[in-house]
């Protein structure tokens, strides 16, 4: 059963699974991959125990052969017995080791695939969730690489599993010296073992520091390589900018390691004094036994090596149980991320109709407030979008528009109220199935580097339309520019992976990517200032074209250019999070409000400028 850990790390939604529960997780999960991972790491812990087993009874054995006399032949049999053992056992363990590096690839593969599946597949109000953001960075790093913390805890029970099974056999050889041997031993190890503790609390209590400067960095090193900031870094001489903070936060990660190498060198003089004092005693202890004849020569040398194997099989387990208790927590980093909640229904809720069919949408009293805000970015919102009505959203920046376009296309819930489509709340729907009802184009946007087909159908090309695809381009204004292309719309988008990749300007980008939102051809269509890059006369154009060929739809347009949108039956004018002005062009223009301000405004300053053009023709 789960534990809601209440440390440090509580801010961070840390679920506490203890260490054996992990390690049943990491097995259980190997096993799902029918990967043979197990059955090598079984082998490899008994040729590890072996090996050393061996290497302390043949120098025993070649002494008693030399004080018996025992002739040369016979002495030279047992030593190329023993040595061919050894070297058996030592090359399986190299071709061990080498297969599970292989397998513990395998594994790696499939958590990073679980970790990014998370990633694409959340809530979008997680991404937006700064807890959320710092787990997915943990849990990558839990997973990236065949040292990492889900790749390392193979090694670890490797490890213990060898310690606890050599332990067992040498307490059994030294038991018949001693028992206060074992409990001597045992009791420094637990000491070593306490002062090793205080790395682990350290390390948990100042994680969250250690975090904070690495999700930096990681923002730095992403930026730093997106041909969309490339411009803006140079032109606004930001590099050097960029290079302060890095360094400052290189500078804080460099001082928190150096105060936890300064805290563990402290730890490790303490802890290698008390391994020095422990095996002198003991090797003291042996000496007074084999000066009183109770012990020979060759039980000496052999009680020697196994004194320094118990002390280091003894110590082992518990340096590896410590190793084991941070892997824990990063593997609590990672489940933590995986199990992070889910709070819109997936495989369950109402169905939606057909997608062919206009939408009725209704929001009753509806206000949002993102979290760590200490206002309401939209508040009190009434409205009603009838079927097939194409609505505009405008208002200053900052107004709350494209909140208001993620309300309502559900990629957030609203903190208040609630949004009805065709009577019955968003809520209820299925939202995976919920998300096929729309056609989108946000400001912020990401695109694939794969073909200029791709990215518009957005499948693979033989389930590309062409025709349709060739209609949409037409309709965005940019087919005459990829008809140009010499491998038209097979043409791979970006340089980023392809050094004949096409770039495109920001305007026609935008295009694009209405083009995609267009192939996709869903009952209801939100253009989130998609045209911003154009200027107005395009824009307006764009915006009259696609009007035409979607009376059927009901279409959701965001612009702060007025004029583009005076075509739609209906705008919606937003101030400061509320609804302030309702209804047509015309309608809005006779109020003598707000929106006619605005317009005319905007109308004047293009006037201006056209003006000054023609001055300057």
């Amino acid at each position: 059963m789960k534990k809601t850990n209440r440390s440090s790390h509580d801010e961070l939604n840390l679920t506490n699974y203890s260490a054996m529960k992990n390690i049943l997780y990491c097995l259980n999960n190997t096993v799902k991959c029918h990967s043979p991972l197990l059955c090598w790491c079984s082998l490899k812990i008994l040729i590890g125990t072996l090996i050393p087993i061996l290497t302390t009874i043949l120098p025993k054995i070649v002494i008693e052969m030399v004080t018996a006399k025992q002739s040369v032949y016979k002495l030279a049999t047992a030593i190329i017995i023993f040595m061919g053992s050894l070297a058996i056992l030592s090359g399986a363990d190299k071709f061990l080791t080498k297969m599970i590096y292989h397998q513990k690839f395998r594994m790696n593969t499939f958590y990073l695939k679980r970790a990014a599946l998370k990633g694409l597949t959340t809530d979008y109000i997680n991404q937006e969730n700064g807890i959320f953001r710092k787990l997915q960075i943990e849990s990558f790093e839990c997973c990236n690489g065949n040292y990492s913390p889900l790749s390392n805890i193979y090694e670890i029970l490797i490890k213990l599993c060898t310690s606890f099974l050599g332990l067992f056999v040498f307490g059994s050889m030294l038991i018949q010296v001693h028992w206060g041997i074992i409990i001597f031993l045992i009791t420094t190890t637990v000491i070593s073992y306490y002062l090793n503790q205080k790395i682990i609390a350290w390390t948990a209590a100042n994680n969250k520091e250690r975090i904070g400067y690495q999700q930096r960095l990681h923002y730095i090193n992403d930026i730093s390589g997106d041909i969309r900031s490339a411009k803006d870094i140079r032109l606004y001489k930001m590099a050097v900018w960029f290079s302060d903070i890095y360094n400052t936060n290189m500078n804080g990660i460099a001082d928190w390691y150096k105060r936890f190498t300064r805290k563990l060198f402290g730890i490790a003089v303490y802890d290698n004094s008390l391994a020095f004092l422990r095996e002198s005693i003991v090797y003291f202890y042996l000496l007074y036994l084999i000066w009183n004849s109770q012990i020979t020569v060759a039980e000496f040398v052999m009680y020697l090596s196994v004194v320094t194997g118990f002390s280091s099989w003894l110590g082992n387990i518990f340096s590896d149980l410590s190793s084991l208790n941070q892997i824990n927590l990063k593997i609590n980093y990672f489940r933590s991320y995986l199990e992070y909640p889910e709070t819109f229904n997936r495989n369950n809720g109402v169905t939606n109709p057909a997608n062919d069919c206009p939408k009725e949408i209704e929001l009753k009293n509806v206000s949002y407030r993102y979290e760590g805000a200490n206002h309401h970015t939209l508040q009190n919102i009434n409205l009603k979008i009838n079927p097939g009505e194409h609505i505009a959203i405008v208002g200053l920046n900052g107004a709350g528009k494209t909140t208001l376009v993620k309300l309502l296309c559900g990629l957030i819930d609203p903190t208040e109220g609630q949004i009805f489509y065709d009577g019955i709340d968003i809520r209820k729907y299925n939202r995976d199935a919920f998300y096929r009802l729309f056609s989108a184009v946000f400001q912020q946007f990401s695109i694939l580097p794969v073909t200029i087909g791709e990215i518009v159908s957005e499948t693979t090309p033989e389930n590309i339309d062409y025709d349709k695809m060739k209609r949409c381009l037409t309709v965005a204004g940019l087919w005459n520019k990829i008809e140009q292309l010499t491998n038209g719309v097979d043409s791979q988008f970006g340089k980023t992976i392809y050094d004949d990749g096409v770039e495109f300007s920001g305007g026609e980008i935008q295009k694009l990517l209405l083009a995609r939102a267009m192939y996709k051809n869903a009952p209801v269509m939100l253009l989130d200032e998609p045209t911003a890059a154009l200027d107005p006369i395009a824009e307006s154009t764009l915006y009259e074209n696609y009007n035409q060929i979607s009376f059927q739809k009901t279409t959701v347009f965001v612009s702060h250019r007025l004029a583009s949108t005076s075509f739609c039956d209906r705008i919606i004018l937003i101030e400061n999070g509320k609804i302030c002005e309702e209804g047509s062009h015309n309608e809005l223009l006779k109020q003598n409000g707000t929106y006619r301000m605005l317009f005319e405004t905007q109308a004047k300053y293009y006037k201006n400028n056209l003006g000054k053009t023609e001055v300057a023709e």
